[in-house]
């Protein structure tokens, strides 16, 4: 693909032993398998209705700003991005809405790849994903503009920064897992 710049194929495995009754699951690109995995006890956020056409029918889909939540404070248990910030490098903007509708201790968890300094003349970076729910394979491509770099180390800065501590951390080749607990309000 000209303009395009891709990475080797991907892995992931992904489960549905989630903690809490209330999870959010902010959606900004690709297929949607977490609402396929918690059914009913998932609100899918997504900024395009286009987006929705993969989610399970048993979960709340709504369409939002994922950098303008209008929940109530502390309304959900766990809230789960995936590829959010590949999508949406306003970073900071992302945390301080997580971790204004995240209960006190709630988790946040962060599946998103590393994208590095630009090669060349190509416009886009594409990550080729299989993730494996324990039901099925899913295949996916994420593409995104190729406009900034990112690594789970700016996560992990920008979260701290915004009153959340890391629990864990794995690595997938180009894919990180990361997952935190809110431990302070967001600094305003």
């Amino acid at each position: 693909m000209s303009g395009y710049y891709s990475i080797r194929d991907q892995q992931i495995r992904v489960t549905d032993d989630f903690d809490g009754d209330r999870i959010l699951v902010l959606c900004t690109g690709g297929d949607d398998v977490f609402t396929k995995l918690l059914k009913q006890r998932a609100v899918l956020i997504v900024p395009d209705e286009e987006l929705m056409k993969g989610a399970d029918t048993k979960s709340l889909r709504i369409v939002m700003n994922p950098l303008k939540l209008s929940f109530a404070p502390e309304s959900f248990d766990l809230v789960i991005c995936f590829f959010t910030f590949f999508y949406l490098p306003k970073h900071k903007a992302v945390f301080e809405n997580v971790n204004h509708v995240l209960k006190r201790w709630g988790r946040l968890l962060v599946w998103d790849a590393v994208i590095p300094k630009k090669i060349g003349h190509k416009s886009f970076y594409a990550v080729p994903l299989l993730i494996d729910s324990g039901f099925e394979v899913i295949k996916t491509v994420h593409v995104t503009k190729w406009k900034f770099e990112q690594n789970s180390g700016l996560i992990k800065k920008i979260a701290r920064e915004n009153g959340f501590k890391l629990l864990k951390e794995e690595t997938y080749d180009q894919i990180f897992y990361l997952e935190f607990s809110k431990v302070a309000d967001a600094k305003k």
